[in-house]
């Protein structure tokens, strides 16, 4: 005869309970996205675009020929732009034994670290996003 151990049951409860309460709102799906960033009315060349919310790491996809494309998880997204620059180099930056100077971002700060920009990525909807940038 097969016996089950109380503690067991227990445990396999909590499993289930803690299964069926799981998030179906799509939050933690990924989803596909695209679109286009301009930057002064063209297409901009090379950056990164960013998906997050708070307490998650950006989700980066890159900007080539002012398109994206890829997939971050669901939700409503703050959503931050940026291209580099080379920038000047500061002492101690070194690549393969040779000074390197650091990228510096071009795009303003209301476009990426004082962004007010969101997306709302749905799971089954488009995902088609667009957005306008300037350099000043």
């Amino acid at each position: 005869m097969t016996r089950i151990c109380p503690h067991g049951l227990a445990a396999v409860a909590v499993a289930l309970l803690l299964s069926a309460g799981c998030d179906k709102s799509g939050k933690d799906k990924m989803v596909a996205v695209s679109g286009t960033v301009t930057l002064d009315g063209q297409p901009m060349k090379d950056g990164e675009i960013s998906f997050s919310t708070p307490g998650e790491p950006p989700q980066l996809l890159p900007i080539k020929d002012g398109a994206f494309r890829g997939e971050v998880k669901g939700g409503k997204r703050r959503v931050e732009i940026r291209a580099y620059k080379e920038g000047v180099a500061a002492g101690g930056m070194y690549k393969n034994g040779e000074m390197a100077p650091p990228k510096q971002n071009y795009i303003p700060d209301k476009y990426n670290n004082s962004s007010q920009l969101t997306a709302d990525v749905t799971p089954g909807g488009q995902n088609q996003f667009k957005f306008e940038v300037t350099s000043r």
